[in-house]
């Protein structure tokens, strides 16, 4: 069962946390953390308040390297290549391949021919907003570790983001609004 989930990286930015909610705008995770030394982390909390998955720093540079856990037990490591617009990161262990373009804040998540989840950016007055579109619901700490990656300094800080760069967030229709209009152009006629 596929599942979108959102996220405000200003928040995450600025807070060091912040909600994860899904299309229903219902709360299904909490993103803790920090990055910036060796062995910072982000966790990953469920609604329950149990650590699904955490996502800890190994090396410093450019190009850092990092752990993957989910429910306590290491699955993989990753390893970021990226040049000046596009980003690949590479996930040993669980052999998932993430790339995209960083400046329009757009990747794709694969395993083989087979797609995991895909990830855009957006802005929304003067917030960047990351939603997730994940194909399985077991899948969704994984992903949002791997969001938190890509929010690393070294790949694009929410703050260093251009807001025109980015799609504006997309705006769902008021079913509401559509019926009164429509039934008010009836009522001319």
């Amino acid at each position: 069962m596929s599942r979108k989930l959102q996220l405000n990286l200003t928040e995450l930015d600025h807070t060091r946390s912040t909600k994860v909610t899904d299309q229903y705008r219902d709360t299904k995770y909490l993103i803790v953390g920090k990055w910036g030394l060796i062995d910072d982390t982000f966790s990953i909390y469920s609604i329950s308040g149990e650590v699904v998955a955490t996502v800890r720093q190994q090396s410093l540079g450019m190009t850092p390297k990092f752990d993957l856990y989910y429910l306590d037990q290491f699955v993989g490591g990753s390893v970021i290549h990226f040049t000046m617009h596009y980003t690949t990161i590479f996930i040993n262990g669980i052999n998932w391949l993430v790339a995209g373009n960083q400046d329009k804040q757009t990747y794709r998540i694969m395993h083989g021919r087979q797609r995991i989840a895909t990830i855009k950016s957006y802005s929304q007055s003067d917030q960047v907003i990351r939603i997730m579109d994940v194909d399985n619901t077991n899948h969704e700490p994984l992903v949002l570790a791997i969001a938190a990656i890509l929010n690393h300094p070294s790949l694009a800080h929410a703050s260093r983001l251009k807001l025109g760069v980015l799609n504006k967030a997309p705006v769902k229709p008021n079913l509401e609004s559509e019926n009164i209009s429509t039934l008010h152009n009836e009522n001319k006629r």
